[in-house]
Order: C-alpha cells, then structure tokens, then sequence
C-alpha cells in the first residue's frame, strides 16, 4: 500500500482494509524532502478517524521504520478498516511524544507474566507436602512442568485463561517452560 492521500500541506493519510490481519508495517521516505529539522510522525485512527494515537517517526537521518501494529489483539477481527496518518513536525515536537502502545504492550506482558507466574505456583503448590523435621517442601515428579504446561494450553485453547492472550501460538509460553526448566532444579525421587 502506497497510496497516501495528502490532506493538508503537511499532512497525509492511507486507508488500511483489514487491518486486524497486519502485524508489522513499514514507512520508508524514499526521497528524503523534509527539513532536517523536522520528522514525519505516524499515527493511526479507526473509524470514524477522529481520534489519532501516536506510533513512531521517521526523520532524514533515520528515513526508514518498521512498527509493531499496536492495533493488533485489540481491535475485532471484521475490523473493515483504519487510516494511518503521517504528520510534518519539528524534532522538539517530536521529542516529546511517545507510543501509548508501548506502554500498553508492557503493561499486557507484564499482565500475562504474572498470571503465567501464579498459574505455575498454584499448581506447583499442589505438591506440597510436610515431611517430620523438615517443614513443608516442595516434592515435584520430573514431568510436572510438562503436565502444567498441557492444562495451560488446554485452558487457553479453551479460552478459560485469561491471563495469556498475546501470542495464540503459545510460543512465548513454551520459551517460558524452557527458562522454568533450565532454572529450577527438579527433585526426580521422592525424599524419604
């Protein structure tokens, strides 16, 4: 897609269709014309397109960009369409915008790590046991984490978690095995 429509001297938009199925996007000035001074910000809006968020810039040191659609999960998937808008402002202007995405994206991971944290304890909670002399410990059957795991793509599958809903893939998630397992030493035979 390269149609932008110019709407005013230093502004311009392009219509989006289906936008929920784009994940990444690129905006290239292929003949840098703006003031060194200056960038271009992009934004985007959906419908009825009067309210812009702010996703990056571009400048004539740095004439290319690939974002991260932080429409993408939010917005329904029969979403029709969105624009995206590309301003000329002045670095200081620029300066001082950042990302709400970015902060939400954070916020979303930081969201989902801590419930993949508390899905992982309570069910590792379910093998406590107290041994005389010792108090209470964890006594953990190798494939534990292998048995969490495939409750928890159950769960997502059927939509009963909430607390991972960023990757459908479950690829993070099966990162997130790896790291438990390389970290946490498991206890293969029961202590006596």
């Amino acid at each position: 897609m390269t149609e932008f429509k110019q709407v005013s001297q230093t502004r311009w938009v392009l219509n989006v269709p289906k936008p929920a199925s784009l994940r990444d996007f690129a905006i290239t000035m292929l003949t840098p014309c703006i003031p060194k001074d200056a960038g271009a910000t992009i934004y985007f809006s959906l419908p009825p397109f009067k309210d812009w968020q702010y996703i990056g810039s571009i400048t004539v040191h740095m004439p290319s960009q690939i974002f991260h659609s932080p429409w993408r999960g939010v917005i329904p998937p029969n979403t029709p369409g969105l624009q995206i808008g590309i301003s000329i402002e002045p670095k200081k202007f620029i300066e001082n915008l950042h990302p709400q995405s970015q902060y939400e994206e954070e916020k979303k991971l930081i969201s989902s790590v801590q419930g993949i944290a508390q899905d992982v304890y309570k069910f590792l909670s379910s093998f406590a046991k107290t041994i005389p002399n010792r108090g209470d410990v964890l006594v953990m059957p190798s494939k534990c984490l292998d048995q969490w795991l495939k409750k928890f793509e159950a769960k997502h599958k059927r939509g009963t978690s909430s607390v991972f809903h960023l990757d459908p893939s479950l690829q993070k998630l099966r990162s997130f095995r790896s790291f438990l397992l390389d970290e946490i030493v498991l206890n293969q035979d029961p202590m006596p």
